[in-house]
């Protein structure tokens, strides 16, 4: 008996590691925006907050703001799109891992977001900075009625 490949374990604990993720997104609920047909995969993301906004950035390698579809809806991001399929090229792929094609990924924000959004496309990273509502209470003012 031969020595262990250690390289095809990693690669096969890996692939483990993919196919528990692919179930428990098929087992978890699915969002109020989910889609009909599951897209080609969903790219990586950060979101964090400040007092006054809501930052997403998304990993979009090669992709082109044209190509990119961002909406807000009820309260959630929801960005859609394509990334470029690879050139073509003269010889036989030994590995693929890059994402290409159709995407799409919503996120649920944690506030309330009101003002005009500003999205920026640098480096293969979309950044959106979503300004919050004004959060807190608020004074209300009393009508007097009559004299």
């Amino acid at each position: 008996m031969g020595d262990l490949d250690w390289r095809a374990v990693r690669e096969l604990m890996a692939a483990g590691e993919r196919l528990r993720d692919v179930v428990e997104r098929a087992l978890l609920p699915s969002s109020p925006t989910a889609v009909v047909r599951p897209a080609a995969f969903e790219p990586p993301i950060d979101v964090w907050e400040t007092d006054s906004e809501v930052i997403v950035e998304v990993e979009l390698p090669g992709s082109r703001s044209e190509n990119v579809d961002l909406r807000l809806e009820d309260g959630t991001l929801v960005l859609s799109g394509a990334l470029p399929e690879p050139p073509q090229r003269h010889g036989t792929y030994l590995r693929i891992e890059r994402p290409r094609g159709r995407f799409r990924r919503a996120v649920v924000l944690p506030a309330e977001v009101a003002g005009e959004p500003r999205a920026t496309m640098r480096g293969g990273v979309l950044q959106v900075r979503l300004p919050k509502a004004p959060q807190g209470p608020r004074r209300v003012e009393i009508v007097r009625e009559g004299a």
